[in-house]
């Protein structure tokens, strides 16, 4: 109960951040508001980001591993499916930088 507790809080403030870094994100000069704030939500998104990039990535391994035996090593497609289904989610970045949040924020405006 108290884990689900502490999650259901650090969600909240999570999104508290975000509602109010948001805000302070759209200023068109860099300010040191606009950079805590984006240094805030690439903390947040990066503690997301690592475990649902490690979950999809071992299930990508185990699945395509899993047809790849079934099928003994002989399907040459299902063997370039796997190759590139794990480059796409076991490779790049594990973080979120907060560059990427303030171009992420000058992208969504109107």
């Amino acid at each position: 109960m108290k884990t689900i507790r502490r999650t259901a809080a650090v969600l909240a403030l999570g999104f508290l951040v975000q509602t109010i870094a948001v805000s302070l994100a759209r200023a068109e000069e860099s300010t040191v508001g606009t950079n805590v704030a984006a240094g805030a939500i690439s903390v947040i998104a990066t503690l997301i980001t690592i475990p649902l990039k490690l979950v999809t990535c071992t299930a990508t391994v185990v699945g395509g591993g899993a047809v790849y035996g079934l099928t003994m090593g002989t399907s040459e497609i299902v063997r370039e499916e796997l190759v590139a289904g794990t480059n796409q989610t076991c490779g790049g970045r594990y973080y979120v930088s907060p560059q990427q949040v303030k171009q992420l924020a000058k992208e969504s405006q109107p």
